[in-house]
């Protein structure tokens, strides 16, 4: 009974040691999601726009390394990219600021160098005063962009929900200007110089355009001693195309202005003349001036030898 006993112990023993003996298990590897949506980048194609995300995300893989990947998911449409934001399976997020302008709790991180405009198009004879009560096209990037591109490219001095008859939405700029070549809208917001516009006339332009900011969206699975790998992937040249000519760290100043110009009630319909004026005629920037004071007023200041005071008539005895 011992001796089996022995023999028990000693194959207990070997298998311990080959167990020992035996490599570790390789590690899990990570995919992580980068998800992408740029409605008003310059992107040709829905296929040119697919290949830009590819290839970000194997830079991104590459930058950080290891046994880490990321996928790419590019959006087309807002709603697809809210979606997948609130079920939180998007770990880095590339995508128009306007998206942000209503999404608390991303850290955005980095946004493309350069300014673009917000503006408005149209066809050949149209004007600003002759769109009241027409359809206008407008991307759909964040929840309600009507207000940001009023408030932006015509200064504010109109109510969109008010003056046009209609507010086309659209999933990008190249739909937006391309219902105004196929007669769906009368004119269209969006980027300025964007190639789906050309042909058609700049009625107004002004206020920065947030076209691309990089972040890290609620929920994400990104290590925090990754996230500085990741901006500096993008800073050293990842994420070119699509009219991105580069990336800068920081959110930047259009991201701010944005969220102020859209959350800003735009004003009632002031002057017909601004309206009516084309955006080269320089009528529209910079926009009305309106007096704002605080405290006391300076007293006024007359030349030498002239009264200011009040001349009041004698009153009788």
């Amino acid at each position: 009974m011992s001796r089996r006993w022995s023999i028990v112990q000693v194959a207990a023993a070997l298998a311990l040691a080959l167990a020992a003996l035996a490599p570790a298990p390789a590690a899990r590897a990570e995919e992580l999601a980068l998800g992408v949506f740029l409605p008003q980048a310059t992107f040709a194609t829905n296929a040119e726009r697919t290949e830009y995300a590819q290839k970000l995300a194997e830079r991104l893989t590459a930058a950080v390394g290891g046994d880490t990947s990321f996928r790419a998911r590019v959006f087309a449409r807002r709603d697809d990219a809210t979606a997948f934001l609130q079920a939180r399976n998007v770990d880095v997020l590339v995508t128009d600021g306007l998206l942000l302008v209503d999404l608390a709790g991303a850290d955005v991180v980095a946004h493309a160098l350069g300014e673009t405009s917000a503006a408005l198009y149209g066809r050949d004879g149209v004007t600003v005063e002759g769109l009241a009560g027409k359809t206008v096209a407008v991307v759909e990037a964040g929840q309600d962009d009507a207000n940001f591109f009023a408030n932006a490219a015509l200064a504010g001095e109109l109510a969109p929900k008010r003056y046009f008859g209609d507010l086309r939405r659209s999933k990008d700029a190249a739909a937006a200007f391309g219902a105004v070549r196929a007669s769906a809208a009368d004119a269209a917001f969006g980027p300025e110089g964007h190639p789906a516009a050309s042909g058609l006339v700049l009625l107004a332009k002004g206020g920065a355009l947030p076209v691309a900011v990089a972040a890290f969206p609620v929920g994400s699975r990104v290590p925090a001693t990754a996230r500085p790998t990741i901006v500096a992937a993008l800073t050293g040249g990842a994420g070119v195309g699509g009219g991105i000519k580069g990336w800068t760290g920081g959110a930047g100043d259009a991201l701010g202005k944005a969220r102020g110009l859209a959350a800003a009630t735009p004003r009632v319909l002031t002057a017909t003349p601004i309206l009516a004026a084309g955006a080269d005629e320089g009528k529209l920037t910079p926009p009305p001036i309106r007096l704002e004071t605080s405290g006391e007023l300076p007293k006024p200041v007359a030349p030498k030898g002239v009264s200011v005071a009040p001349e009041l008539p004698e009153s009788g005895p």
